[in-house]
């Protein structure tokens, strides 16, 4: 997880170098985005179907491989077109490790599961600031951003060898006379709850850690070292809320202190919109309770459908990815026509929209944690 966010978050660092080295222009880079991105749908459910056919660790593995060879092939590109098929090969990688993992965790252990998924999405954060923090030194010191591609990807090669000596179970593997199909999954209303509650929290996360500079800079004018610091104090209080976010929703409850946290992140993120200038500390601060959301929804999957578990979380996740996709380019188009302060009013108001669809999963599960989807629950 950490060495995924290293790769996937270092080209935010890149970008300009992106522009200059290929002669594309901020579109060029917006394409970019999207072929990654669709590249993420696409293998979400796919990867979900490969680990109920062949298991976790043969598709972590296969995604080990993709991001090796994705990498070592960004570094030696020489055209625009080949950058951006090296970039969909990436996501894929991206796309069958995430989906591989998030499936693999309910079945390491029966108990302190989400203590688990929480601080393993905490590595997904660390990883993330270590690629950015790192590579913006080392570019200080002249490598380019081929050098540092190169050397993400003789990580991943090295972690790609340790793991085959790995021994994973495969509690999902597929069995004759276990198996569903799309359209039984797309029959069942839970599976909607879960992509609505995921789907908008999932916005609200990225939008917060994308457009909160910007935000502040044409709200406030402050300059970009100012403005970064709310950005990076929140991610870095995310992170935090991440690491012991975990102990607290075992002890609590999975679903109940999703939405309590939810509510005081959204109190906590409208009443810093609110106040204005001197409230983005408390943007910054509402970071501790988005934490828990996404890795504590992903592992309750697994608790709601006892069957088929990995398949219906890979078309849960690909259909989150879509929401999230779509409503990105809802508050793109906002910031333009309503300007970037009203605009920002989208994200609590997303934290509301996936507070009422987890009240609706907790409402639909708590009698039977177990819901039919196209084959016999545990009840018959």
């Amino acid at each position: 997880m950490a060495l995924n966010a290293m790769a996937e978050n270092s080209k935010g660092i890149f970008i300009p170098s992106f522009k200059s080295d290929f002669n594309i222009d901020n579109t060029g880079i917006g394409i970019m985005l999207f072929i990654g991105s669709l590249a993420y749908i696409l293998f979400s459910y796919i990867g979900g179907m490969l680990c109920e056919k062949i298991g976790q660790k043969k598709v972590i593995i296969l995604g080990l491989s993709f991001m090796f060879f994705s990498l070592a092939s960004i570094s030696m590109v020489d055209s625009y077109t080949s950058f951006l098929i090296s970039m969909f090969i990436m996501n894929i990688g991206l796309a069958l490790t995430g989906i591989a993992i998030n499936t693999l965790v309910p079945v390491l252990l029966l108990s302190y599961q989400a203590i688990l998924m929480n601080i393993i999405h905490f590595c997904y954060g660390v990883g993330g600031a270590a690629g950015q923090a790192l590579g913006g030194i080392l570019m200080s010191k002249g490598f380019t951003w081929r050098n540092i591609y190169l050397g993400i990807s003789i990580l991943f090669i090295i972690l790609l060898i340790a793991f085959t000596f790995i021994k994973v179970p495969n509690t999902h593997k597929y069995r004759e006379g276990n198996k569903t199909n799309i359209l039984d999954v797309l029959k069942n209303k839970v599976i909607y709850f879960y992509v609505f509650a995921l789907g908008f929290y999932v916005f609200a996360e990225i939008a917060t850690s994308s457009w909160l500079v910007n935000f502040i800079k044409d709200n406030y004018k402050y300059n970009s070292s100012r403005s970064v610091f709310y950005s990076v104090m929140f991610l870095v209080i995310f992170s935090i809320g991440r690491l012991v976010g975990g102990f607290v929703v075992e002890k609590l409850g999975y679903l109940k202190t999703t939405m309590c946290s939810l509510m005081i992140a959204v109190c906590l993120f409208t009443l810093g919109l609110v106040i204005g200038e001197k409230g983005l500390i408390i943007i910054s601060v509402s970071g501790l309770f988005f934490a828990v959301t996404f890795p504590t929804l992903v592992l309750t999957i697994s608790k709601v459908f006892k069957q088929n578990t990995s398949y219906i979380t890979g078309v849960i996740i690909t259909l989150t990815s879509s929401v999230n996709m779509l409503l990105n380019l809802v508050i793109g188009k906002l910031n333009d026509t309503v300007g970037t302060y009203f605009a920002f009013y989208m994200i609590p108001i997303s934290l509301i929209i996936s507070i009422i669809f987890i009240y609706l999963i907790y409402i639909n599960t708590k009698s039977n944690f177990t819901v039919d989807c196209g084959v016999k629950n545990e009840q018959g």
